[in-house]
């Protein structure tokens, strides 16, 4: 299994907008958060941000097998937009009856009940040309290449339920949950993995739940390695290589990968 991960940044993204601060001059970009999985020839792919069609076509990737929804936030899912072009038959409101690769897609998007009822109230044209797929909390999606199991997450708000997965491929387990206010229970299944992308309020930032809370939170997977997600130079007002924890909470750059 080889796990690329395609966005490391927060909701603001690096550089921020409008920003001419010394870290957003100082760092790499931060796209979004995303996750490639890919085993066996097929892909999937965690959280749908913005930068989703920038983040394919910097890792060459044409044909996703499913994509996977955390929750319906701006950074991990207004992306949406993006995969209704490429799953639309024509250009946008074009009605001429051409033939062109680029559209008519198959996409198929997996995630909670909420994120499907905020689908149908803001964009319930998507609808039309994307197949969303309810999973709930401890179901799993398996296929001869996968096992994706989704869990339950704290993210501290009530309007915005959030969900994680599990990955299982070839005799190993990617962990994702990249926006965490709390952790209360670990499943079973999510501990021991070989890999765990985890809030990056673990460095410090706080920018959602306490930060030395978390760090014990992340701990309580007993993952091989953690990764830090949602980091952001610009929040945290340090340099790349001033952040915290950075020998137990490992910090990538974008399109960073590892061979599982």
């Amino acid at each position: 299994m080889r796990v690329t991960l395609m966005g490391t940044g927060d909701a603001v993204g690096v550089p921020a907008p409008l920003c001419d601060c010394e870290y957003c001059a100082a760092s790499e970009r931060r796209r979004r958060p995303a996750v490639l999985v890919e085993a066996g020839g097929r892909t999937l792919v965690l959280d749908i941000g913005p930068d989703i069609a920038d983040q394919l076509h910097e890792v060459a990737v044409y044909d996703v097998d499913a994509f996977f929804a955390t929750h319906a936030h701006f950074d991990n899912y207004w992306g949406i937009n993006e995969l209704n072009q490429a799953a639309m038959d024509a250009h946008v409101r074009n009605e001429a009856d051409f033939d062109h690769p680029t559209f008519g897609k198959e996409i198929t998007v997996y995630g909670s009940r909420p994120v499907r009822t905020f689908t149908e109230d803001t964009f319930p044209h998507i609808l039309d040309h994307v197949e969303y797929v309810p999973i709930e909390p401890d179901e799993a999606i398996r296929t001869d290449e996968f096992d994706v199991r989704a869990f339950a997450l704290d993210h501290g708000t009530n309007a915005f339920p959030t969900q994680g997965y599990a990955v299982s491929a070839e005799e190993s387990t990617v962990v994702y949950a990249p926006d965490v206010d709390g952790v209360d229970a670990v499943p079973d299944f999510c501990i021991g993995a070989d890999l765990l992308f985890f809030d990056g309020s673990v460095l410090g930032a706080e920018f959602h739940g306490d930060a030395d809370a978390l760090r014990a939170g992340a701990r309580r997977f007993d993952a091989d390695r953690v990764v830090a997600t949602n980091v952001s130079e610009h929040m945290l007002e340090r340099h790349t290589d001033d952040l915290d924890d950075r020998s137990e909470f490992e910090v990538w750059s974008d399109f960073d990968r590892v061979a599982l």
